[in-house]
């Protein structure tokens, strides 16, 4: 009796967007400050009442990526993460 292979099973890679960080915001945290909006005004943009609306785009290397970490260092209720 002769044994057959097993099929090869090609591992799965992650694709480019899963690895790449993005924008998150706490908003149970976040006071309305509106740092944020001035720091990354390409990533994030502010409703009526002043608080942040975050774009939820992969973040590649550049100056979004760039705008990102600084809002985040700024936040002082500390509500905005880059996640990936």
């Amino acid at each position: 009796m002769s044994r057959r292979a097993a099929p090869l099973r090609e591992a799965r890679q992650p694709g480019p967007a899963s690895t790449l960080p993005t924008l998150r915001l706490d908003p149970a945290v976040c006071d309305g400050v509106g740092i944020c909006a001035h720091l990354a005004p390409d990533l994030v943009t502010v409703d009526s009442w002043g608080y942040p609306i975050v774009t939820p785009e992969p973040l590649e290397r550049g100056s979004q990526r760039r705008q990102a970490e600084a809002a985040a260092r700024a936040c002082p209720r500390k509500a905005l993460h880059l996640r990936p």
